[in-house]
This record gives structure tokens, C-alpha cells and sequence, in this order.
């Protein structure tokens, strides 16, 4: 049998498998996807692409593409920076009403307005499954992903030393072996290797047999000319009608229990399909083109564990989310990041294997805490806000904070995982906070300094840590903002927006996390800054410990 070796393999062509891929490669990481559909989705399915997510996609380079694939998400007053651009836009007003028909007397439940306080270098992108998996295809394999369609996983066996798969070309009828250092399991709410590891999933298990609809229908009357991303229909049908281009194309999704057989089979027809669309519109004289039906499930299941020997879970794989918010793709994309960039420093030598534990402590909490966002959303729709527990958009997206031995913190009170109010301050564990910065007279973010490599950020007076950081041993950047004229902060936050003076510092992780920080100037810069990166990345003897 023909073999192949790659370091990281991963099981799933969907945006989480992709994102992998895509994250991998840019990090110089040889990688192969292996996915047994012929093509990319077909279907919508999750919709919005959150900032955070675009602050990934911004770092891999295909920001630009994915806002060409969708509509730029903005307030209901329009762009939230003020500034004037030309790309498609469509507000992120979500409404609650009885029907489309209805919506002179609708309620606005969210307008995107939390946004304004210019969290973010990135705005959200309104953008379909189906628009953006091959934007993240066509980037992994500009990156140099080997992805594979039409493949499918049949076995898989590991040892303390790689993983061994063996896989079928679908086209072909060929099977080849595939041998890896490790596995990526991005394969979806039914995953088959989840299921083989044996790992069992907690949570409040299924909540509701769904079915989406897909049509086309110029509902401009209707709606009168009203923009919005979604409605939540509240009535004699209860559901949610989506927009998905901004014009004419709508998914429309509502429970069915109702309508699953007793052997646990969904039964559903083109016209009970287009009643249920009708009765969401509120009119039957509206011509309506049927474009698809298809079923799912809603559920709130967590794996136990994200990890088993060289095997990673990722995504719907780890954890299952209802669809309020949006949280689930953008969570299991996020998890693809944090992966991508440990196993990168572990494979390329400037970190040790226990890096790789990191993972799980990290994203399962967070996983968790915005599964449980979701249900909340999904149970209480027009009163989630009022609700014990409730966070808001913002802290969901980009609040969350990490605890881990990739984190040092520096005493601050505890707090969850996910906390009440948003807090971008520079405390070790959160995202680096975003401000506009000029480059040699470019405007980037903060978040741009952070990409590929471990950073260290310091102010004006930070020469004895940017000295300290020639030649520490492994892949460095190091950026004195205010220092030398070249990096500036034309907003004047820097670097209090961290909570460091002048002569302290902070190391970023690539994915824009705060790793540690020292308010002040130290005694010795070097050793300090050694010690923090042995800790950080489990692996004191890949660094120096002499100059």
C-alpha cells in the first residue's frame, strides 16, 4: 500500500478543518486534509463570521477575500468607524415579530451597536458556509495545504510516536496509509473518530429536531425595504427567517419534533416545507422558489475531553452548539487557531510537548462558556438579557479569558472564564488590546504586531527589553512603540491600555493573547524575559541561558 508522512493531519473539510489547514500551512507546517464530500458545502449553514474570527482570517492574509464572499456586518446607523467604504453592507439588526409581514410592529432585539467602542480591527462578515469554505480552500492551498475532497478516513491507529490512518480515494477506488505526527478531528457533530477514542460528550444533550429551508423570493414588498440579518418569528409558527445575500435569498429554520417518525426519522416534503415559509412570511402570494430542504439538530454537547494521545478535537467534534448567536463555527475556527500555532512551535522545535496540554485547558472552558451562551439565547430569545448568567455580544466574542501554563499571570482577582463585563486591559490570559497604530506612516493594529511568532511589546523606554531580545533562542518579534519614531501611537493609550508604564513589557502569544507582562523596568531584562518564555513554552532547553 502507497504511504505518505505528513506532520499534521486533520479529518474534516468543513470552515473548522479548513481554518486548520489554512492556519498550519501559513505557519510553515506541511499538513494534508483528508474529507469525504466531493465539494465544499453547498448549504449556508453558519452564517455569521465573527470579528474575532475575521482577526484570524486578517493574520492568515484572506481577510479581504471573505469580506468580498459576504456583506460587511455594521450597526443600524451604518459603519461603526464612520469611515466611508464601498463594500455590500447589511446591518446587524436582529428583529422579533410575529411574521415578515408583520414587522411595522417588530421589536429590534440587537443592533450591533455594542461594537462602537471600535473593539476590533475587523468588522463581522455576513458570509454563508457555502461563500466561505472555499475561500479558506483556495488560501490552504495557496499556502501550500495538500487538501483532499473525495477522501475518506477509514482507519486510524496511533502509538506514542505518530498517528497511522488509512485512507480511500472516492474517485479512485485507491486506499494509501498516511502517517503522521498527529490528527486534527474536525469531523463535524457525528464524529466518527470522537467516537472511536471513546470520548463521551456532557451537556443538555439534544434540545430539538430543526429543519432550514432555502428559498428565493423578492420579499421587498413585504418587508418594506426594512434591512435586517434575521427575524425572530414569534407567532402560530415559531423560528427564525434569515437573509443571506442582502436581496432575495432566505433560509428559514423552526422546530419539527412534531414531524419525526417513530423511528426517530425526520419526514418532510417540498410543500410542508414551503407552508412553514409561507407562514413565516405572513402571505400566501408571494412566488417562492425552493432552493432546499435540509434537517438537523439542535444540541448542547461538550466533549469530556479535547484530546486522546496525538488525536485533537476541534469544533462541532468537541463541542455542538444551539444556532442563537452564531458562537459554534466561530468557536470551532478559533480552536483551529490556538492548535495551529502550539503544534507549529512544538513541530519546529521552540516549544516543548507540553504546550500541546494547553489546548484543552484552554478552549475547553471557553467552548463551554459560549456553548452555554448559545442555550441561553436558544431558551430565552426575547429575554436572554435578563437572564443569570447572560454576557454580552462583545464579552462572548472577545472577552473570554485564558488559564493555562501558556499564561502567567500576575495576581490580579480572580475572575471566570467568561466575566460579567468586558475587560481588554493587558491582563495576562485576554486578547491584546486593539489600538491604531502608524507603521513608517501605514496605520496597523496592535493585533497585527502579533501573528506568527511569540511578541514582546514595550513602551518608549523599553531599550534594555528589546536589547534583551536579540538572540533569546527562539522566534522573537520585538516592537518598542513610541521608541524610535518608526512604530507610533498617534491615540496616546499605549502603553496604559495594558497596564505597563513606559519601561515594562508584555509577550504576546500569535494569537494576539497576553502571555505575560511586567509593568516596569527589571534588573535584568534578559533573564527575566528567558525565564517567562521557558515557562510559557515548556521548553527551557531551546533557550539560552547565557548572552
Amino acid at each position: 500500500m502507497r504511504e505518505v508522512r505528513v506532520p499534521v493531519l486533520i479529518a474534516g473539510g468543513g470552515p473548522v478543518g479548513l481554518s486548520a489547514a489554512l492556519f498550519l500551512a501559513r505557519l510553515h507546517v506541511p499538513v494534508m486534509l483528508v474529507e469525504r464530500r466531493a465539494t465544499t458545502s453547498p448549504l449556508p449553514r453558519a452564517t455569521g463570521v465573527h470579528a474575532r474570527s475575521m482577526e484570524l482570517f486578517r493574520s492568515a492574509g484572506i481577510a479581504e477575500a471573505v469580506q468580498a464572499a459576504g456583506l460587511r456586518l455594521v450597526g443600524k446607523n451604518g459603519s461603526r468607524s464612520g469611515v466611508p467604504d464601498d463594500r455590500p453592507e447589511i446591518p446587524r439588526i436582529i428583529l422579533r415579530t410575529r411574521s415578515l409581514a408583520d414587522l411595522g410592529n417588530a421589536v429590534i432585539t440587537e443592533s450591533g451597536d455594542e461594537f462602537a467602542a471600535d473593539l476590533s480591527p475587523c468588522d463581522p462578515v455576513w458570509c454563508g458556509q457555502d461563500l466561505l469554505e472555499p475561500v479558506l480552500r483556495a488560501g490552504a492551498e495557496s499556502a501550500g495545504a495538500d487538501v483532499r475532497f473525495s477522501a475518506e478516513l477509514l482507519e486510524v491507529e496511533q502509538s506514542l510516536d505518530e498517528v497511522v490512518a488509512i485512507v480511500a480515494d472516492r474517485a479512485t477506488g485507491e486506499s494509501y496509509r498516511v502517517r503522521a505526527d498527529y490528527l486534527i478531528a474536525a469531523d463535524g457533530v457525528g464524529s466518527g473518530l470522537r467516537d472511536r477514542l471513546g470520548i463521551e460528550r456532557t451537556g443538555h444533550g439534544l434540545l430539538e429536531h430543526m429543519v432550514s429551508v432555502l428559498f428565493h423570493a423578492d420579499l421587498t414588498e413585504v418587508t418594506g425595504g426594512r434591512r435586517f440579518i434575521l427575524a425572530l418569528i414569534v407567532g402560530p409558527l415559531t423560528g427564525v427567517a434569515v437573509c443571506l445575500d442582502g436581496r432575495d435569498r432566505w433560509m428559514f429554520w423552526t422546530g419539527l419534533d412534531e414531524l419525526v417518525d417513530s423511528n426517530g426519522s425526520v419526514v418532510i416534503d417540498d410543500e410542508t416545507a414551503l407552508k412553514f415559509v409561507r407562514q413565516a412570511i405572513g402571505r400566501d402570494d408571494v412566488p417562492i422558489e425552493l432552493e432546499g430542504v435540509f434537517p438537523w439538530d439542535s444540541a448542547h454537547l461538550i466533549a469530556e475531553r479535547f484530546r486522546s494521545g496525538r488525536v485533537f478535537l476541534a469544533g462541532d467534534a468537541a463541542h455542538t452548539h444551539p444556532p442563537h448567536g452564531g458562537f459554534g463555527a466561530n468557536a470551532g475556527m478559533q480552536d483551529a487557531h490556538n492548535l495551529a500555532w502550539k503544534l507549529a512551535a512544538v513541530l519546529h522545535g521552540w516549544a516543548g510537548e507540553s504546550l500541546l496540554e494547553t489546548y484543552a485547558a484552554e478552549r475547553l472552558p471557553v467552548d463551554h462558556a459560549v456553548a452555554d451562551q448559545a442555550l441561553l439565547r436558544e431558551r430565552f430569545r426575547a429575554t436572554a438579557h435578563e437572564q443569570n448568567g447572560f454576557r454580552d455580544f462583545p464579552t462572548v466574542i472577545v472577552g473570554y479569558r485564558y488559564t493555562s501554563a501558556a499564561v502567567i499571570d500576575d495576581g490580579g482577582p480572580a475572575t471566570e472564564v467568561m466575566p460579567e463585563q468586558l475587560d481588554l486591559t493587558g491582563r495576562p490570559g485576554t486578547r491584546i488590546p486593539h489600538l491604531w497604530l502608524k507603521q513608517r506612516g501605514v496605520r496597523i493594529s496592535t493585533l497585527d504586531l502579533c501573528t506568527d511568532s511569540m511578541t514582546l511589546l514595550t513602551g518608549a523606554d523599553g531599550a534594555p527589553w528589546l536589547a534583551a531580545a536579540i538572540d533569546i533562542g527562539i522566534p522573537l518579534h520585538a516592537f518598542g512603540i513610541g521608541a524610535d519614531g518608526e512604530l507610533t501611537d498617534p491615540s496616546g493609550q499605549w502603553p496604559a491600555s495594558c497596564g505597563i508604564t513606559p519601561a515594562g513589557a508584555l509577550l504576546v502569544r500569535p494569537d494576539g493573547f497576553i502571555a505575560w507582562r511586567s509593568p516596569t523596568a527589571v534588573t535584568d531584562p534578559h533573564a527575566t524575559l528567558r525565564d517567562a518564555l521557558a515557562h510559557l513554552l515548556g521548553h527551557p532547553a531551546a533557550l539560552p541561558t547565557a548572552r
